[in-house]
């Protein structure tokens, strides 16, 4: 049984999968929450594989009751790591962006992640070196048209990270937010069809990078940074 555990949002693909691979590789035992059941199965054997053993949860992180739900079920059970890596984006201009879809993209990128980690504060509070990780986007120091929506959902989540992580400075909880560029995974594929793929950050380089993170000594932390290709025009 691992010593130390991660719950991962997002864990059926993409960022989320590599992640939690990552991890396991590391003897990291990984909670693995996201929509679909199915694709939390196949990671979870992939772990499997691995030699570790993976907890699926599959719920809606938009749904309140749910994820009070999880944090009861996880009582008083130590988390190390709590990886907010679910997103979600819209491309569309302002104009055209409703109120709905609106709703739908803070509450997938801004207030799970807010919720979540109130949630599991008290898990990771019994961690002996525990790491709040929020998977952010380039588009928090980059502006680009056409993703308002997103762009001001991961912002939020940029202050999310900044204040938590000053507030619990004191009891030496880390909370850092890794911002990537565009980047291999389903959401940029559906986003841009056909795209060469030599211009993307690959998702194990962003999970190697939330492992060095997790990875430094307690009372160490670094500050928010963005990770992106040099080949991306």
């Amino acid at each position: 049984m691992a010593d130390r555990t991660a719950v991962i949002t997002g864990a059926g693909g993409g960022m989320g999968r590599a992640i939690a691979l990552r991890l396991a590789v590391a003897g990291i035992g990984p909670i693995l929450l996201g929509r679909s059941e199915n694709k939390l199965r196949r990671v979870a054997e992939e772990i499997a594989a691995i030699g570790l053993h993976a907890q699926v949860c599959a719920l809606d992180l938009t749904d309140d009751a749910a994820l009070a739900d999880f944090g009861a079920a996880l009582a008083e059970q130590k988390v190390d790591i709590l990886v907010n890596c679910a997103g979600d984006w819209l491309i569309a201009t302002l104009q055209d962006t409703g109120n709905e879809q609106l709703d739908q993209i803070f509450d997938i990128n801004l207030r799970a992640p807010y919720i979540l980690s109130r949630a599991l504060l008290p898990n990771l509070r019994r961690s002996e070196n525990a790491s709040i990780i929020n998977i952010g986007s380039i588009v928090t120091t980059l502006s680009a048209p056409m993703v308002t929506a997103y762009t001001a959902a991961k912002v939020g989540l940029k202050g999310l990270t900044g204040s938590l992580a000053a507030e619990l400075k004191r009891e030496e909880i880390r909370v850092v937010m890794i911002s990537p560029g565009p980047a291999d995974t389903p959401m940029r594929d559906a986003a841009s069809p056909g795209i060469d793929k030599s211009v993307l950050v690959q998702p194990e380089t962003i999970a190697d990078m939330v492992y060095s993170v997790v990875s430094l000594p307690r009372g160490v932390t670094t500050s928010d940074f963005a990770l992106y290709s040099m080949r991306w025009d």
